[in-house]
């Protein structure tokens, strides 16, 4: 089939969804279609732009195209006769964001631009002939805001047999992009606290001017964090999970279980993450694969010193981390098989 992933983007920022969609076009070309990358430049500020970007989307045609896999929203609104959703997130600043740092203001403006959203997602994602999550929250959110159903369709990793495990260091590794949904502040915050010679590497870059200053100035003049403060290779990425001790991923309320995840146990090293941190619960279970804390600085410094003083316990949950990532049936055949028939 002849196959148009549809994307949104934002210039020079990237992050889990554009190595998705990079992802999911390479491994269809794989597999023995024809596909092609469409990425439509979307930003919310200010929310009045909103629908302009959701009606550029509705006039776009695709043509010579057998189908269409949209991934994130105003993208799933390109009109396809032959389209599925694989839908990583709808507009969360206008439902469960909604009056929060991170989503539409309540105001005259804010209410229009949520109103306008909700609709437009009740009238065309049930134009798809069949929509999957990501992971179930997602799918439950889409259910509990507009009564849609969506089977959970687990995104793989575009490669995994390249991560290895040289040894467990003396660094806790917290890889991506860097804003405050994803609270990086908090391990920089919390290894202030620790009693151990821990130490954190935050690797990634910054979504705003604003998100570098703020980490800059949390660590201060403690030599015990690195920041490098850019987008990191492949392989600088690879290097840096082999030889951490752990890895801190730390969203709040995060739609899936996050790539960061499944590097660092396919790197055989535990996750450390927040009790409200969302989907990530699939697979960091306390005790066993990771450890999981309330998102307090105080407790987060405890959860370093503990992995750096057993540092057996950290490679026994590590390990069984990647078993049980390996367990379940995250793969591109199951992927692939599931959007294009």
């Amino acid at each position: 089939m002849r196959i148009a992933v549809l994307n949104n983007c934002v210039p020079f920022l990237r992050g889990g969804a554009e190595h998705l969609a990079e992802a999911l076009t390479l491994k269809l070309a794989e597999y023995g279609h024809s596909a092609v990358l469409v990425r439509v430049p979307f930003r919310w500020h200010p929310s009045r732009h909103v629908g302009e970007h959701m009606l550029a989307c509705r006039l776009m045609k695709l043509p010579n195209i057998d189908r269409a896999i949209a991934l994130k929203f105003p993208a799933y609104y390109v009109p396809q006769a032959n389209k599925v959703v694989w839908l990583l997130h709808q507009f969360r600043q206008a439902y469960d964001l909604l009056g929060t740092a991170e989503g539409l203001s309540e105001n005259s403006e804010g209410r229009e631009t949520r109103e306008m959203v909700v609709q437009a997602d009740n009238s065309y994602l049930p134009e798809a002939r069949k929509i999957f999550a990501n992971s179930h929250i997602t799918a439950e959110r889409l259910n509990r805001y507009n009564h849609l159903q969506a089977t959970v369709l687990y995104p793989p990793l575009l490669r995994h047999d390249h991560f290895t495990c040289a040894e467990y260091g003396d660094y806790v590794l917290v890889p991506g992009r860097i804003n405050e949904a994803k609270r990086q502040r908090l391990i920089v915050e919390a290894v202030h606290h620790c009693k151990s010679n821990v130490k954190v590497v935050v690797a990634g870059s910054p979504e705003r001017l604003e998100d570098a200053k703020t980490i800059r100035s949390l660590i201060g003049n403690d030599d015990r964090v690195l920041f490098i403060n850019r987008f990191i290779s492949e392989d600088e990425k690879v290097e840096l999970f082999s030889h951490a001790l752990a890895c801190a991923y730390l969203p709040y309320d995060e739609d899936s279980y996050g790539y960061v995840t499944l590097e660092s146990y396919f790197s055989k090293k535990p996750v450390i993450t927040c009790t409200d941190s969302g989907g990530i619960g699939l697979l960091v279970k306390d005790e066993i694969t990771g450890l999981v804390v309330p998102p307090d600085p105080l407790r987060l410094a405890l959860a370093m010193d503990r992995l750096f003083d057993d540092k057996v316990r950290a490679r026994r949950m590590g390990e069984a981390g990647c078993e049980l990532v390996e367990s379940m049936n995250i793969t591109w055949d199951h992927v692939i098989e599931s959007l294009t028939k």
